[in-house]
């Protein structure tokens, strides 16, 4: 047990190393702020993407290419999620039953067993939620000249799906709550922005018109691609449901 942990004390005792001389040059030497790309983007964005919204213009303008990176990190951390989710349930089967196929809908079983769910919530959440989903679709298209933008629309997507699954009193299972028409919208939204971004290198650069719509269109596609991903993988941890 002593060497087990004095091998524990030593990796913490060397990654705050590691740390303390990683970020030692940010504490003991000051840095002018660059202002020359910040003052660019602040006079031409507007008139060089056609968003009023700046956040909008750099990050599905200027670097749109970095955005694509970071749906692809989404992808990949929802992807490990649901795989472990998926063998922590294979896990709870019976012996025997090691080949059955994992489905993340909600069960209606888990439903029934869990005491915080009311009829006062039901009512509530399903109200709510097509208010919350149609407040996400506007802030999609609107993120280019109103705070908001793809990520945020794609969150508040999400939270409606929570919404209308916490909201569905029946047992029958609803298209915008179910995991495999989810995945399949997820797909095709990251295919299309993959197929965009390749297009923005073959076409070249456009006025600032023609990338505002290209913006409008992005922000569509990259909260659909962040809503169904949050919205799957909230289901997925809210209940599952074994079929054969």
């Amino acid at each position: 047990m002593k060497a087990k942990a004095f091998w524990k004390n030593l990796q913490i005792s060397i990654t705050l190393i590691l740390v303390a001389l990683v970020l030692s040059p940010l504490l003991i030497f000051s840095f002018s702020p660059q202002t020359l790309a910040r003052d660019y983007m602040q006079a031409h964005a507007t008139l060089e993407t056609g968003a009023s919204n700046l956040v909008s213009a750099i990050y599905l303008g200027y670097r749109a290419f970095d955005t694509l990176g970071e749906t692809i990190v989404l992808l990949v951390s929802v992807t490990g999620t649901l795989a472990l989710l998926a063998q922590g349930y294979k896990k709870e089967n019976t012996p025997g039953t090691e080949n059955q196929k994992v489905s993340f809908a909600l069960s209606p079983e888990k439903r029934k067993a869990n005491k915080m769910r009311t009829n006062l919530m039901e009512v509530v959440s399903g109200k709510l939620g097509p208010i919350v989903l149609l407040f996400g679709f506007y802030v999609m298209l609107y993120g280019h000249i109103s705070p908001g933008g793809g990520f945020q629309g794609g969150v508040i997507v999400a939270s409606a799906m929570v919404f209308l699954a916490l909201g569905n009193h029946t047992e029958t299972q609803i298209k915008l709550n179910d995991p495999a028409i989810l995945a399949r919208i997820e797909a095709a939204s990251f295919l299309i922005l993959v197929l965009v971004s390749l297009s923005g290198i073959l076409i070249g650069p456009h006025p600032g018109s023609t990338v505002k719509y290209s913006i409008i269109l992005l922000n569509v596609i990259i909260g659909l691609k962040v809503g169904t991903s949050i919205g799957m993988m909230c289901i997925a941890m809210m209940g599952k449901n074994h079929n054969d």
